[in-house]
């Protein structure tokens, strides 16, 4: 066995970066170079709470320009940053976008069954037609893999536009760095990449 093969090697997983949210990701890839880009028809904006900043909130609103924004939990609350429950509104008013909250009726005993249930008589209620996002407000703690997936099938049962999902905030993936580690003649550690 070589001295090479023995040493330890270890792997330095740096966290995923979280991304900047820009206009590009909300619009049609073929529009992108128009004067008036197009909307990404059948996006489907899942925000989270409480991770998300007032930035995010912001700029998603800014740029996605969203239909609908559908309330999915247990305790509406929208003070991130310097934001409030009245310049969130306000943000939805000056981007004509409708707010829906389908928990109230729950009165804060969240049940992922009647939210689907809720949201499945807003959709046949209201028919949009997904042709500009739709966002869900999200607590990360009240939704899994499992819900995403039962609310996926409950939108796309409605809508002819395949669903496409950007999630807020949206990470990217980190590096990893591989290391090895050896002993100096003084005893002392160094690393070698």
């Amino acid at each position: 066995m070589t001295e090479e093969t023995r040493r330890p090697r270890l792997q330095v997983v740096y966290p995923p970066r979280r991304a900047k949210i820009s206009a590009e990701d909300f619009q049609e890839p073929a529009s992108q170079r128009m004067l008036f880009p197009l909307p990404r028809h059948g996006l489907l904006i899942f925000m989270h709470f409480p991770d998300v900043t007032e930035e995010e909130f912001r700029e998603t609103l800014r740029h996605a320009r969203p239909s609908f924004v559908l309330e999915l939990r247990s305790s509406p609350r929208f003070d991130i940053g310097g934001l409030n429950r009245r310049l969130a509104f306000q943000a939805f008013q000056n981007q004509n976008t409708t707010y829906s909250d389908l928990t109230s009726s729950l009165m804060g005993k969240l049940d992922m069954g009647a939210v689907l249930s809720s949201l499945k008589k807003f959709l046949e209620t209201t028919k949009p037609s997904f042709d500009r996002p739709v966002v869900f407000l999200m607590n990360r703690s009240e939704s899994d893999e499992n819900f995403m997936k039962r609310l996926l099938e409950t939108v796309t049962s409605f809508s002819l536009a395949p669903s496409e999902i950007y999630e807020v905030p949206k990470f990217i993936a980190s590096s990893v760095t591989s290391v090895t580690w050896r002993k100096s003649e003084l005893g002392t550690l160094k690393v070698s990449e």
